[in-house]
């Protein structure tokens, strides 16, 4: 068979830093890099639940860190970094860098989870509380930050904020705004806005339930703005983001990209379909599990979206881990191309070329901030971002 038909277009490397600082120095030397070995787009992943590093002239206090917040304990983060940040200045040189060597830059900020250490900020800026709690018969429990150490730090700040609480979504609207203008008018044309992994792995109310069964304020919620009474949970959390997606598609944007593990979530949320997701949304396919298993590459096709292939097992890279699934670079350059979604079921992945899968990509995760020096990320990861980009390219 032609190898040619693997070939895609667009080719993301996607740099998680929100939980780890790194200089502009160095991400401008990564867009050396990846730019010599076929990339097309660097995605700037600028906050997550430890960080948020891109400067908000909104909200000054907000930019920094806090390591006590990373989710394999506060040992592994780095306080020294905790006051770092990239200025708008120092974004905007590179974003004009990445453009002018022919990378195109594209914004990632992820929400309504996800967003632990922006939860802090502002609680303790404003006196006022935006977490995400559970609702669930007359008892109410937060939902906890992630952890894989269970300790106090991170469990005592929520996994993201509560879309039932206006000053939250007004918080996140504003953000989503700010950073928006900001990076289209240095001439980016797509958006990442996240939407996953939204409920943690802690604690609800009740665990016979599903988490997204705890949730009985986002149900009345979504019964009181759709008028169905059959509206659950999620519900309310497609409405959040189809609002995301017109506040963005208003500044000017024309590609929005989410994740796909809450998309379309059926099995544990009672969701019918009453709400509809915005259709030209591009999914970034990464969980071949998500919803318990039923959405496969295939499902997100025929309701209508283009995706991107980030599936974990081929195009992870975990600081201080290594790659994610043990993969050797050859097992990648063996198995994996853009049209390998599931490598566990063939039948699972579309057949090339199918012009619906518009590109693909390779994403370094800072979950371990003090694990590896800039440098040596660099070193040890350059095989796998290589063969990432080949398999994409060819």
């Amino acid at each position: 068979m032609d190898k040619s038909i693997y070939y895609v277009n667009e080719r993301i490397f996607m740099l998680d830093c929100g939980r780890k600082y790194y200089t502009p120095k160095w991400i401008k030397k990564l867009c050396d890099e990846i730019y010599a070995v076929g990339y097309t787009t660097l995605s700037i992943h600028f906050a997550e639940e430890m960080g948020l590093r891109l400067e908000s002239k909104q909200y000054p206090f907000l930019a920094g860190g806090d390591h006590s917040l990373c989710i394999w304990g506060k040992a592994n983060g780095e306080p020294e970094n905790d006051d770092k940040y990239i200025t708008q200045e120092e974004m905007a040189d590179i974003v004009k860098y990445a453009q002018s060597i022919g990378l195109k830059v594209m914004p990632s900020f992820d929400s309504p989870g996800h967003m632990n250490y922006a939860v802090k900020k502002y609680n303790q800026y404003f006196n006022k509380d935006i977490s995400n709690y559970f609702h669930k018969n007359g008892k109410v429990a937060i939902v906890q930050g992630s952890s894989v150490n269970r300790e106090v730090e991170q469990l005592s700040f929520s996994r993201g904020i509560d879309i039932a609480n206006p000053d939250a979504v007004e918080f996140a609207q504003n953000l989503y705004r700010e950073y928006g203008e900001f990076f289209y008018n240095l001439g980016c044309d797509a958006f990442d806005i996240g939407g996953d992994e939204l409920l943690g792995w802690g604690e609800s109310i009740d665990d016979t339930l599903s988490k997204w069964n705890n949730l009985d304020h986002w149900q009345e919620l979504a019964i009181k703005r759709t008028g169905n009474k059959n509206a659950v949970a999620h519900d309310a959390f497609i409405l959040y983001i189809n609002d995301i997606c017109k506040i963005l598609r208003s500044i000017g944007y024309k590609n929005l990209h989410m994740w796909n593990d809450d998309v379309y979530r059926s099995y544990d949320t009672g969701w019918t379909g009453i709400t509809e997701l915005d259709k030209d949304l591009i999914i970034q396919y990464w969980a071949p599990f998500a919803n318990n298993g039923q959405n496969t590459a295939l499902y997100y096709l025929e309701k209508g979206h283009k995706l991107y292939n980030f599936t974990n097992k081929y195009t992870y890279y975990v600081l201080g881990k290594g790659f994610n699934s043990g993969y050797t670079v050859e097992q990648i350059d063996k198995e994996w191309n853009a049209y390998v979604f599931d490598g566990n079921e063939p039948k699972n992945n579309p057949v090339a070329p199918d012009n619906r899968v518009l590109g693909g990509g390779f994403c370094l995760w800072s979950d371990t901030p003090n694990a590896e020096t800039e440098d040596e990320l660099l070193e040890n990861m350059r095989p796998y971002f290589t063969v990432c980009a080949k398999k994409l390219s060819t």
